[in-house]
């Protein structure tokens, strides 16, 4: 770990060595998402033919399918920021949608898994605030010794080179970009790199003083362990896992291309001499065994490559895969031999990719909290005096699974009618309505309600009416009558 900033002067290595075991580990995963497989496991070439001269054609990208679902659950509904009054709320929602935090969120999410660190990084321009996701392999966190939790610094560094003149043409030279991030301030520096790998002279240096007392680097981590400032990846419990997978396919598959395309044996007339290599080859193409005239008449050369007990492994590696992942089928969508019947199965057949997800919220809902209240602050610092300050902030999280609607209708229902539940919560949940469209919709039900009771009241004088017409009470000759009490009816 880094545990102060002397890693940046002059005559330093770059990177620092004590971050190249996590930076090789970020470029893998990198690699790993993006398919790149054979780039990685070095091994499978001897694991399918010790020549050397394999290529692996079977990828299964198990990697970025986990990271994609992890980011769908979590983020595949926007959560949506509740605030004290709804001044406070509609900016909220303005902010979001303005600084697109939805998309950014779920590229965070997507790093966390990969990478076990999100980064969210905020800037200024002009009166707005920035918010943007930053790569994981450009961060290095300078920590307390005594504490490693206590970050003291968010480095920010990245290399890049440029052509530069020279006496004899252009010549190459690198340089090391460097963003220091403290409370309240930033300090930018570029340094030139000798040969790309040594932190040469200092070139410029400049500060920034924030309008805000904090960071503005808001790292989430995945999964954290006390002895560590890094989160853990998705991936590095399931890598011998999925490359056994692949080379087994892989094996399997040259296996069926043997059955495909077998060899034969039979008389040596079936033979003929190619004029260029003076060799004994077959005219119908593929490999021919010749045998004596008195031997077996000709044939196929079969093997017994014992598919079965491949198919077997494949199927208990899968099954690994699963545990280790926290995952099932049907969070893949295969619901191959099961029933789900309603949006409550559906979430107690996910229960453990679901717990995994509550597991990376615990760490996402802070952080997301952190980066729009700084955001707000820093756009407040910047001079709008137009939005309110964000004093306490919620964050109303969904589960990423599709709505049950004749589910939640019911439950709905039954809330209204045991009066646990106003309508206007209940129209939130269930059409995700909110602002002056929840308002207009409560109006809307309001006037149809009025309404049908105007409705019902004139059905009911109308029924009345008829009633005693059917009688004759209404007669104008019969007003004034006497019944057998000799008091006149009133109707």
């Amino acid at each position: 770990m880094l545990t102060d900033l002397s890693f940046l002067n002059s005559g330093q290595p770059w990177p620092p060595k004590c971050e190249l075991e996590r930076l090789e580990r970020l470029d893998a995963n990198k690699k790993l998402f993006e398919g790149k497989h054979d780039q990685v496991f070095t091994n499978w070439i001897r694991l399918l033919r010790e020549d050397r001269k394999a290529v692996m054609e079977l990828i299964f990208n198990w990697h970025k399918r986990l990271s994609l679902l992890w980011a769908d659950l979590l983020l595949g509904e926007p959560p949506e920021p509740v605030a004290d009054t709804p001044e406070q709320t509609e900016y909220l929602e303005e902010l979001m949608e303005r600084a697109g935090l939805h998309a950014t969120a779920y590229e965070v999410a997507i790093d966390m898994s990969r990478y076990g660190e999100g980064i969210f990084k905020l800037r200024g321009k002009g009166r707005e605030a920035i918010i943007e996701a930053i790569p994981a392999r450009i961060w290095f966190p300078v920590v307390n010794r005594d504490n490693i939790k206590d970050i003291l610094y968010h480095v920010l560094a990245w290399s890049y080179s440029e052509k530069v003149p020279s006496l004899f043409g252009t010549k190459e030279s690198h340089y090391l970009k460097v963003e220091i991030h403290e409370r309240g301030r930033i300090t930018y520096r570029t340094y030139a790199l000798k040969n790309g790998t040594t932190i040469d002279a200092l070139l410029e240096e400049s500060v920034e003083i924030l309008p805000v007392e904090d960071f503005l680097v808001i790292p989430v981590s995945n999964l954290l362990t006390s002895d560590s400032a890094y989160g853990l990846d998705d991936y590095a419990d399931l890598e011998s896992i999925i490359q056994e997978m692949e080379v087994r396919m892989g094996q399997i598959s040259k296996i069926l291309d043997k059955h495909a395309d077998p060899n034969m044996y039979g008389p040596d007339s079936a033979l003929e001499i190619d004029p260029e290599t003076n060799e004994y080859t077959f005219r119908a193409g593929g490999q021919y065994f010749p045998v004596g005239p008195d031997e077996k008449p000709p044939g196929y050369v079969t093997w017994e490559g014992n598919l079965e007990y491949a198919f077997k492994e494949l199927e208990s590696l899968i099954d690994q895969l699963y545990i280790v992942s926290e995952t099932n089928p049907a969070a893949f969508g295969n619901f191959k031999d099961i029933s789900v019947e309603s949006g409550s199965a559906l979430k107690r057949l996910l229960m453990v990719p679901l717990a995994r997800v509550n597991r990376m919220r615990m760490r996402f809902d802070p952080g997301l909290k952190k980066v729009i209240k700084l955001a707000n602050l820093l756009e407040i610092g910047l001079g709008r005096r137009d939005i309110p300050k964000i004093s306490k902030l919620k964050i109303e999280w969904n589960d990423g699974l599709p709505i049950d609607d004749t589910e939640v209708s019911q439950v709905e229902t039954q809330n209204l009618a045991a009066g646990i539940s106003s309508r206007y919560s209940s129209l939130k949940r269930m059409y995700g309505l909110k602002g002056a469209a929840l308002e207009e919709e409560l109006e809307r039900i309001k006037k149809d309600r009025e309404e049908d009771v105007d409705a019902e009241v004139r059905k009911a004088v109308a029924a009345t009416e008829a009633s005693a017409r059917a009688r004759g009470l209404n007669n104008p000759e019969n007003q004034g009558s006497k019944g057998s009490t000799g008091k006149p009816f009133r109707i």
